[in-house]
């Protein structure tokens, strides 16, 4: 033996089929650490959160202000609401206004005039008036669809129009006798109803809709007794742009954007006005006014507590590879043994779960990296062939089968070996004989020795030792096969 017997190879390569072995284990703790690190994260930021704005917080931080101090935030804070007032109303209105949906570059004008004749000189301005009330425009709302905020539908359509008297109607028995008789003023007018929208199927609609209400209306001012007379004159359509819609859309923008213009001058103005105490204090109210919360981080934090507890796996796993007194590699077995190796007798896995066979294929292809497996009655067969073989060249009968694992699976492969052996006429016995008064004297009892490694379960001191022991009792020891038993 020498100094680089001593030497244990660590494979990185090795390391990491470990770990995919493994992988149930990481699996588990990385889910321990999501559940843990990730739910201490989150409540953590839960309760930060809940607390922020709260009458404690507030208190903290208005203790040491003066009152000078605290009337100057209070007069920007005021100010802000303001400006923060208009500009949601300006926003709503353009979010909400039929007007602003308007496609000024091609609008649709539908237009119906009606001829009214009355005694009563108020009779359009009745109509403009009183025709159409809050359910017409919810009607026009439904009907256009998208739902539209029936509040707006009423920029949509006008109507408009007057009156002038043109004569007298004089009701009287007698021809001539005017003194007797009733005398009634007579009014005629135009009423026009317009209707303005983005196509001629929604202007046509809408004016539908008015003309019943238009209608409904006439029927309500003769109930009560009114004479009214109204007739539809004519009906035009026309598209076109509209530069008065242009115009009108152009300058609510405008004003939206004015609005927040002075809004931010105003805030920057405020900030280089107050010092620092009351500028915390200021944006503390804005924060709270505007319910600005930190959003849960429902899905960084469990995910960095499944990243921190799978690396604190992995770790685990890492040591406790360097530390396994085992056997690691093939590079080991042909150190330790200094003989040739006759075969490697794999475990087959039986893992079901599929995530299970993914690891455990993807870690046998790392771990068996240039060596062909073959299933283990073959892989059995073979060593004893090779091994009756030797002991034909070497005129022995008797070999003993040195290993000082006690591993279930080592044991089973042994006794095929010794079965398939005996069956080729070889006497065979197996155990350590560094640990067993009874495997030294079979032993002692053999022509030749054969060294059984089993990977991960064998100690390499242990192995030194058993090579030892056949020196010392003049057993030549002829080669080596490898037992690889898997999770």
């Amino acid at each position: 033996m020498n100094e680089q017997d001593n030497e244990i190879t660590i494979s990185l390569g090795d390391m990491f089929a470990y770990m995919l072995h493994r992988w149930k284990f990481i699996a588990l703790v990385a889910i321990l650490g999501m559940v843990t690190i990730g739910g201490f994260l989150l409540y953590r930021q839960y309760n930060s959160i809940q607390n922020k704005y709260g009458d404690a917080t507030y208190n903290e931080m208005i203790k040491d202000m003066t009152q000078e101090q605290l009337r100057t935030v209070d007069l920007f804070y005021t100010r802000y609401q303001t400006y923060q007032e208009r500009i949601k109303e300006n926003q709503f209105y353009a979010d909400n206004s039929l007007m602003m949906k308007l496609d000024a570059n091609n609008v649709s004008i539908l237009t119906r005039e009606y001829l009214i004749k009355s005694s009563y000189s108020g009779v359009v301005t009745s109509f403009i008036d009183s025709s159409l009330d809050l359910d017409d425009y919810k009607k026009m709302a439904t009907a256009l669809g998208n739902d539209l905020d029936a509040r707006y539908v009423n920029e949509l359509i006008t109507l408009s129009g007057s009156v002038d008297q043109d004569a007298y109607m004089i009701d009287t028995d007698k021809v001539g006798d005017v003194l007797n008789g009733s005398i009634d003023y007579s009014y005629t007018g135009v009423l026009t109803l317009k209707a303005t929208a983005n196509n001629r199927d929604d202007a046509e609609l809408l004016v539908r809709i008015a003309d019943e209400a238009v209608k409904e209306h006439l029927s309500t001012l003769k109930g009560t007794g009114l004479k009214v007379d109204l007739s539809e004159l004519t009906t035009t359509y026309t598209e076109r742009y509209d530069t008065g819609i242009a115009e009108y859309q152009r300058g609510k923008a405008e004003q939206g954007s004015q609005l927040v213009t002075e809004y931010y001058n105003f805030e920057t103005s405020a900030k280089n006005s107050m010092d620092q105490q009351e500028s915390a204090v200021f944006n503390y109210l804005i924060e709270k006014e505007q319910e600005v919360k930190e959003q849960l981080h429902k899905l960084r934090y469990p995910a960095i507590g499944l990243v921190v507890g799978g690396v604190l796996a992995v770790i685990i796993v890492a040591i406790a590879y360097l530390f396994a007194p085992g056997v690691k590699t093939f590079d080991d077995v042909k150190r330790l043994t200094k003989e040739k190796c006759i075969g490697v007798v794999v475990q087959k896995t039986r893992s079901k779960i599929f995530l299970g066979k993914l690891f455990h294929n993807w870690g046998q292809k790392i771990e068996f990296h240039g060596v062909r497996k073959i299933p283990e009655d073959e892989a059995v067969a073979i060593v004893c062939d090779r091994i009756g073989s030797i002991c034909s060249d070497r005129d022995a009968s008797k070999v003993f089968i040195v290993s000082d694992s006690e591993a279930a699976y080592t044991g089973s492969v042994l006794t095929k070996t010794l079965e398939t052996l005996k069956t080729k006429g070889i006497e065979a016995q197996a155990g350590s004989p560094s640990n067993s008064l009874e495997a030294l004297q079979g032993l002692r009892g053999s022509q030749v020795a054969v060294l059984a490694v089993t990977m991960k379960n064998s100690l390499p001191n242990v192995v030194r030792d058993e090579y030892a022991v056949c020196e010392e009792n003049n057993i030549p020891v002829v080669a080596n096969f490898v037992v690889y038993p898997q999770k």
